[in-house]
């Protein structure tokens, strides 16, 4: 019985670190996965490069309305450093935005261009309103500038989509 007894002892303790391997093995992996993750959800969105505008690829809807040429315009000038047209100039912000809203072509008046117009409207009268009541640093100005380009690539995102969908549906 003795050697019985040990046998039965030695696959006692034979299954006994297999599942202690197991379960340390086991807890491991997802700790490593853990960490994975706390990594990825420390990223800053707000660091993402914004340094390229989306361009719309419908210049033939977007050539008729003039006041679109004129919101890409205001764009250009504050992406080189120029805010003249910004500075102290809330009222004509809103009346251009108002018209901008009132003369969009017909195939695109819908909710969704209304809504990123009203966006790219809050971030220009936001970054007037620091501009003309605040000293901002170069950061400050880029930050604005981005979140700017990053409204004005939505609109011209939306706009296709919009006019591609349109085409699709059209027979």
């Amino acid at each position: 019985m003795p050697l019985e007894n040990q046998i039965n002892l030695k696959n006692l303790s034979s299954y006994l670190i297999v599942i202690l391997f197991l379960i340390f093995g086991c807890t491991q992996q997802p700790n490593e996965e853990n960490k994975k993750l706390e990594v990825e959800k420390n990223i800053s969105f707000a660091k993402i490069e914004f340094s390229e505008i989306y361009s719309s690829s419908n210049f033939t809807t977007l050539e008729k309305w003039n006041s679109y040429s004129e919101l890409s315009e205001y764009i250009k000038q504050i992406n080189i450093n120029d805010y003249s047209s910004l500075i102290d100039n809330k009222k004509y912000i809103q009346s251009f935005f108002i018209e901008l809203k009132k003369t969009t072509p017909e195939d695109i008046s819908k909710p969704e261009i209304s809504s990123r117009l009203t966006v790219i409207e809050t971030d220009f009268l936001r970054f007037e309103s620091m501009l003309s009541n605040f000293p901002l640093s170069n950061q400050e100005k880029i930050e604005m500038v981005k979140k700017i380009n990053n409204s004005f690539s939505n609109l011209n995102f939306q706009i296709d989509k919009l006019i591609e969908k349109a085409s699709i549906t059209q027979p």
